[in-house]
């Protein structure tokens, strides 16, 4: 079983971390790391195993209940944080999770043969306690879901609880029903993530089965025009909270796929759900995740993604009787990279009335890319749009250049490049006021040809992008300004 370990979806992958597997009695059977690309590799036999994840700096990790099967298994993309703070304890908080029947709390079975049953339409009502391995922390989130490990934010999770952290223990409820259940029907597992205030996790996986007790028939339709597109931001982005995340491919990015879809018109009601599958080679897919017959879009975080390694989809959508597939379409995910050395630097006085705006990328990604530059007459508040107007009238192509050979005054040179002010003669006025401050802000990203990739550098405007969410700080987040006073030239 290949696996990958990352420090948060879309995150970057973790190297050197201790990986130990434990039997279902908690004996050890076998310890190794996570390379220096934090993949790893585990030969087991068919059965069922708990593994742990640890490294300095970084929160402890568990998942308990992982199934191995004969063949060939999915990857196994695991999640390790770093620690909130060296000086918590690092130990994976405790888990006992079970259904209820009426007022009643039942252990739930390891055995698939003799799993719990649920209908779908009552859905699946849990109850987890969770407690911090040691007293200095206490749990802090609690996510669970069917059929795939549950995410956060963007990512579609079902948080049951953030605590009061005075709580070494806290126990919750919640019923997984409707859309929560994303039509997943039959045999599958319940899937349950606490982390606590040290940001240490245990994944809990459960076999269940869900019963097909009132069947969707709504008619199948051919899925259109589906799409992917990577998304690599160089910035870190943490998708549960606003503490940041490390990212990938780079310390300090992130890195994910958008995939969207639709359906013919006229189709009455929504289908049971969508399966989306994923491939290396474009031949043998595997199940990423399925999600609620009303999506039309889903975001992957998986740590299995890659710069510069084509990932191919299929969409399955289904009702109860029936199921029909898209196209396969792909996407080869960009490099990171970032901006640097603003002209006019921050602090610069006696500024030319007509600069020459330059700045420098860390490298050159992609097949092309773009700029959006803008002089804003920001610390008067007075005419702020002095020289792009995207603040004003949310016009995002009027200051857009790009060194594809479209905007002929676009210069480069190696990794620099500069556009004289005022080049497309849209500024407010020709000149910038005498003696006068501004802000100079320039958004960055580049494309692949096929425009199935795109990589951010600085888009605070959300020139390239609209960023689902965001955290204190980053380029990308806040763009990169530079303050700077004119003189009387």
């Amino acid at each position: 079983m290949a696996g990958y370990l990352a420090n948060s979806q879309g995150g970057a992958l973790v190297p050197s971390s201790a990986v130990t597997v434990e039997n279902a009695s908690g004996g050890v059977i076998a310890t190794g790391t996570t390379d220096a690309s934090g993949k790893f590799t585990l030969k087991l036999d068919p059965g069922v195993y708990n593994v742990s994840f640890k490294k300095e700096g970084y929160a402890a990790s568990r998942i308990e209940g992982l199934r191995v099967t004969g063949g060939t298994n999915a990857p196994l993309n695991a999640i390790q944080r770093n620690a909130f703070a060296t000086t918590l304890p690092v130990n994976a908080p405790k888990l006992d999770v079970k259904y209820l029947v009426g007022a009643d709390a039942k252990a739930f079975g390891n055995d698939p043969a003799t799993a719990a049953q649920f209908a779908a339409s009552a859905g699946v009502p849990v109850q987890v306690t969770a407690t911090a391995a040691d007293p200095a922390n206490s749990p802090n989130l609690i996510y669970t879901a069917v059929g795939g490990v549950p995410g956060s934010g963007v990512f579609g999770a079902r948080a049951l609880f953030t605590n009061d952290p005075k709580n070494t223990t806290v126990t919750t409820t919640a019923t997984l029903a409707g859309n929560t259940l994303r039509g997943v029907r039959g045999p599958t597992e319940l899937y349950v993530v606490v982390y606590d205030s040290n940001e240490n996790r245990t994944e809990r996986r459960i076999p269940i089965v869900i019963t097909d007790d009132k069947p969707n028939d709504v008619a199948l339709t051919s899925i259109q025009d589906p799409k992917a597109l990577a998304i690599t931001l160089s910035q870190k982005i943490g998708y549960y909270s606003p503490i940041r995340p490390t990212g990938a491919p780079a310390e300090q990015s992130t890195l994910t796929v958008d995939l969207t879809w639709n359906y013919a018109g006229g189709v009455q009601g929504n289908p049971l759900g969508v399966r989306v599958w994923t491939s290396d080679d474009g031949n043998t897919f595997r199940l990423l995740k399925t999600v609620q017959g009303s999506a039309r879009s889903i975001k992957d975080g998986s740590a299995s993604l890659e710069v510069g390694k084509k990932v191919y989809y299929q969409l399955e959508a289904f009702n109860s009787t029936a199921s029909i597939r898209s196209d396969v379409f792909s996407t080869t995910p960009l490099d990171s990279f970032t901006l640097s050395d603003l002209t006019p630097a921050d602090g610069s006085k006696d500024v030319s009335r007509t600069p020459t705006i330059s700045w420098n990328v860390s490298k050159k990604v992609g097949d092309y890319r773009q700029f959006y530059v803008m002089v804003n007459d920001y610390p008067q508040q007075s005419a702020n749009c002095f020289w792009g107007n995207v603040l004003c009238t949310l016009d995002k192509k009027d200051n857009l250049f790009s060194d594809d050979g479209s905007t002929a005054a676009l210069k480069n040179t190696g990794n620099t490049y500069s556009v004289e002010f005022n080049a497309n003669g849209k500024a407010l006025l020709d000149k910038l006021e005498s003696r006068h401050g501004y802000t100079l802000d320039v958004s960055a990203a580049a494309f692949s040809k096929s425009g199935d990739a795109v990589s951010i550098a600085h888009d605070y405007w959300s020139i390239f992008y609209a960023l689902d969410t965001c955290n204190f700080g980053g380029p990308v987040c806040e763009g990169q300004v530079s303050n700077f006073t004119t003189g009387d030239n």
